[in-house]
């Protein structure tokens, strides 16, 4: 099961067919009645999980430092204990659970993992994770959060008995005076860096924020820029043009619906004026040019002086556990695999989790070998998969040929070429 899942990225109960095609040693039978009865079994077994935690977790305790991070699932199953309303990082009108996981640096594999009920506020569920920490025998712990922890308390608070990393939400006035202050520097060939294949503009400095002070890190992708303030101009062109249309503009009562219907915030860039008894709207040119100003770019604040590109490097390894565990969340809601019983989910994140040790260790490897230039795991998947078993008669199996590209990746791994069986 954690072989397809890192090899396909798709629901478990297409297991069965992709086995009849891969070769394999293990057991044929992997319906999704079997494999619903193995993730039954495991969720039964609590404490055997905790006790292979903290043996993992044991064999990795020589790492600089732990880095915390959460991500949240939504979900229309009703059985789940876990399973709150709460404030929602994919905006999702559903109720979900929310799932921490511990690194270690350098090694960068996952050492732990917990679950916490979707209602619970983020930050209220790191002091139990401090008790964990210690349980695990794990200092030096590095929180990496999401905009959900954000206010000046919370800050003061974590800055009292932890260090963390958070993006400064742009709602914040730090944060366009920090753009602002950094425009021209965010232009500098010298401040740009390369993180997997993307060139990013960084500079770091340090803010003030309820009478305490932090690094600030800020960061310009150019390309998403580009993309972003096309999507946007292209929005209000078209918003112009169609309000031009009679219909609309019949009552600024109505104006006004189609404008909330149609963007959210309208009223911060737009304002409605009157005309000969027609009703247009009109740029609001600052707010437009300020909010111009911000795409492309993001801030992370922490209170550890750290390398701006390691920054953005731990910040982005939210978007790697979360597109992994997207798999994960849409296999939930198939009856299929009968994971509406909270033994069943129990078993999917723990069997998930040792999956994510396994994908961690081949991305680690790809960005020691510098593999990841060129390719995706996802990439690096396809390119194996061009290997084929080629059955010549009842008994006679042949391994088509080995490229030079296939033969350097093998090398990368530390794998031995593969040979018939």
């Amino acid at each position: 099961c954690i072989f397809f899942e890192i090899s396909e990225k798709k629901a478990l109960y297409l297991c069965k067919p992709w086995m009849e095609c891969s070769y394999n040693i293990a057991e044929r039978d992997l319906s999704s009645q079997r494999i619903s009865e193995l993730l039954h079994d495991l969720g039964q077994q609590e404490e055997e999980r905790f006790k292979f935690l903290k043996a993992w977790a044991g064999q990795h305790d020589a790492n600089e430092y732990v880095v915390f991070d959460i991500t949240s699932f939504s979900s229309y199953a009703k059985k789940l204990d876990f399973l709150e309303w709460g404030y929602n990082r994919d905006r999702e009108k559903l109720p979900q659970i929310n799932f921490g996981i511990i690194y270690g640096e350098p090694s960068a594999l996952p050492l732990f993992y917990t679950r916490y009920p979707g209602s619970i506020k983020d930050v209220s569920t790191l002091h139990n994770m401090v008790e964990y920490l210690e349980w695990l025998k794990l200092s030096n712990a590095l929180f990496v959060l999401d905009r959900g922890f954000f206010s000046s308390y919370n800050l003061k608070k974590m800055n009292a008995n932890m260090r963390f990393i958070i993006p400064l939400p742009y709602s914040n006035k730090n944060a366009v005076t920090l753009i602002k202050k950094h425009k021209n520097d965010l232009a500098l060939h010298s401040n740009a860096f390369r993180l997997n294949k993307q060139i990013i503009y960084g500079v770091t400095n340090r803010i003030e924020i309820g009478g305490k002070r932090y690094y600030s890190y800020l960061y310009l992708d150019e390309k998403r820029r580009v993309e972003e303030r096309e999507r946007f101009l292209t929005k209000v062109l078209e918003l112009e043009k169609k309000v031009k249309e009679p219909e609309l503009c019949e009552s600024i009562e109505e104006l006004q619906g189609y404008l909330s219907d149609t963007v959210s915030g309208w009223d911060k860039i737009f304002e409605i004026t009157e005309r000969d008894g027609r009703y247009m709207i009109k740029r609001k040119e600052k707010a437009i040019n300020t909010q111009l100003e911000k795409m492309g770019t993001m801030i992370l604040l922490s209170n550890k002086r750290l390398d701006g590109k390691e920054v953005l490097h731990l910040y982005r390894r939210k978007d790697v556990v979360e597109k992994f565990f997207d798999n994960m969340k849409h296999d939930i809601e198939r009856k299929r695999l009968r994971i509406h019983t909270q033994e069943t989910f129990e078993g999917r994140l723990f069997l998930d989790f040792l999956a994510l040790i396994i994908y961690s260790k081949i991305s680690s490897v790809m960005r020691k070998e510098g593999i990841n230039k060129d390719y995706t795991v996802q990439e690096l998947m396809y390119e194996f998969k061009k290997i084929k078993l080629i059955r010549l008669g009842a008994k006679k199996m042949i391994v088509t040929e080995v490229s030079k590209k296939q033969r350097e990746l093998f090398q990368n791994f530390k794998i031995p070429l593969p040979t018939r069986p």
